[in-house]
């Protein structure tokens, strides 16, 4: 940087030493977030979807003995407990369905999506689970 004539800087130079303040400030930011994220976060734990195709819609319920299978999902992933909840979007007239098996008292995963239920009158009906894991 070049000084005028009474030794001081110039309208540009001090706007260009201004932005290289703001970004190496922006950078010590950055990286102070980065080292300070937690390190020891629960990876995201994913339950198999297969497992709720035993899942129906009889008389207005959600019937399927799912019970033995989430059961078995918890074991094999070690997880503490397991919480399954279906709920029928809209006005349609079936009640939903929430199950907990084990101790959910820990850190909690869950997931939600949609899943497309067979009802008794033929019908393909739209069910949004939500699926709760304590590891």
């Amino acid at each position: 940087m070049r000084l005028n004539k009474k030794g001081g800087f110039g309208f540009t130079e001090a706007i260009m030493a201004a932005m290289i303040v703001t970004l190496v400030l922006s950078l010590y930011m950055g990286l102070l977030v980065l080292n300070t994220a937690e390190e020891n976060s629960t990876p995201e734990v994913r339950v198999d979807h297969r497992i709720f195709s035993g899942l129906a819609l009889e008389d207005g319920e959600v019937v399927g003995d799912i019970e033995m299978r989430l059961i078995s999902e918890m074991e094999r992933h070690g997880f503490r407990g397991i919480s399954f909840a279906c709920e029928i979007p809209g006005e349609l007239g079936f009640n939903g369905r929430h199950m907990t098996l084990g101790d959910m008292d820990g850190k909690v995963n869950s997931e939600r999506f949609v899943f497309l239920l067979r009802s008794d009158d033929g019908r393909t009906v739209p069910a949004v689970i939500e699926v709760a894991v304590c590891a």
